[in-house]
């Protein structure tokens, strides 16, 4: 039977812990004293849905069964499987295998922070797959899941089909492009973040718990948006999902709002959220080059004091801004002056820290170069907070 609505409120049981460097005296453990798996329940009926939209295995419902021999599911489904597959031979994996050698404990932050983000979680979890909490802040429409079991098998084909549109920039160059993204997000396409950053969800191998809309009020709090009815609120969703074991849950925060100074200057009340956030592990890509500018001195920062380690391209923030005496900075691929959409953007301080620093090569291709392939990466981490790898 389908369920309906779970609370996370679960006892986690403590793992018990045995050296590895030597052996316990008596290897006879009473069958009372060792710890049981606890799996996390979550919502069948949303997951489900979005494992239909994502091109996976579902559920064995009568109308998700119905509905992939009346649509062409079974088509979108190897198409998904394909290009699925495709990204993460040549760019995911080696991704992962970078990260584990070059960032300090990448799967250890208990918040992420990725403003300029889009719907784009897949990149973030690749990076920081263990993260509780994914904070994410653009301007793409919040939306929602379709309503698949009402729908006619011709729109079910169309979703289908704007689901994969809406896909193929995050597949060919890696990142999502706002001002299409905004079309293909709209109400009579794909409605939305959400069904993108639920799709990446699934296909990272998760379950969805729950999704629900939520606002944060003038004093900087965050609640679930049926809590806050006649409140002024920035609004936003939470997507609740656990991993494929089901014992570890994970959250996506997803806001739609203005962070350029005159946006921020306008919303107190998200300025007082920013303000509250923990520390955290903060991402940027493909984020127009946006905090070179002045106008986007208080979200920049807000990264410097909330970050416990920055990881870049060069699109983030600029180089020169970086207080060396605050930050260890490794830096890694190749600079290349941005092209000419960015033409304007000159950062002689990071060519020069290129043109200076031992060659440390990028494996996989990601952000505004990748045409060229001339990918660049730069990690920072907090002094006093974190300390960079051993030198490789």
């Amino acid at each position: 039977m389908p369920t309906k609505k779970f609370l996370l409120g679960l006892l986690f049981i403590p793992a018990i812990a045995l050296s590895c460097n030597s052996k316990p005296a008596n290897t006879t453990i009473a069958n009372d004293t060792i710890p049981k798996k606890v799996t996390l329940p979550y919502d069948t009926l949303i997951d489900n849905k979005v494992a239909f939209f994502s091109g996976m295995a579902h559920g064995n419902t009568k109308c998700l069964n119905e509905l992939e021999s009346t649509t062409k599911w079974k088509m979108h489904a190897q198409r998904m499987d394909s290009m699925f597959h495709k990204i993460e031979v040549e760019r995911l994996e080696k991704m992962r295998v970078w990260a584990d050698s070059q960032l300090t404990e990448s799967k250890a932050p208990t918040t992420v922070f990725y403003p300029f983000s889009g719907p784009d979680f897949l990149n973030a979890n690749v990076f920081f797959p263990n993260a509780q909490n994914y904070i994410m802040i653009a301007l793409e429409p919040i939306g929602d899941l379709p309503n698949l079991c009402s729908m006619q098998p011709k729109s079910i084909d169309n979703y289908l089909n704007n689901v994969n549109r809406s896909l193929s920039d995050i597949f060919m160059r890696s990142y999502f492009i706002t001002m299409k993204m905004l079309g293909a997000l709209n109400k009579d396409s794909v409605n939305g973040t959400v069904p993108i950053i639920s799709l990446f969800i699934k296909r990272t191998g998760h379950n969805i718990i729950a999704i629900r809309p939520i606002g944060v009020d003038g004093n900087g709090k965050w609640n679930y948006l049926d809590s806050l009815k006649g409140v002024k609120v920035t609004k936003g969703v939470k997507i609740d999902f656990v991993d494929a074991d089901g014992d570890k849950p994970q959250s996506v925060f997803y806001f739609k709002t203005d962070i350029s100074d005159n946006g921020l200057k306008l919303n107190p009340g998200f300025r007082k959220y920013l303000a509250q956030l923990p520390s955290s592990y903060s991402y940027l890509k493909a984020a127009s080059y946006l905090m070179q500018w002045p106008e986007f001195s208080m979200i920049r920062n807000t990264i410097f004091d909330k970050s416990d380690c920055i990881l870049q391209d060069d699109s983030g923030i600029g180089y020169r801004y970086f207080d060396k005496t605050k930050w260890d900075i490794r830096i890694f691929g190749k600079y290349q002056k941005p092209n000419k959409e960015f033409g304007n953007i000159n950062e002689p301080e990071l060519a020069k820290a290129y043109k200076d620093s031992v060659f440390r090569p990028v494996p996989f291709v990601l952000g505004y170069n990748w045409k060229t392939k001339s990918i660049n990466m730069l990690y920072a981490v907090k002094k006093g907070k974190l300390t960079l790898p051993a030198k490789k």
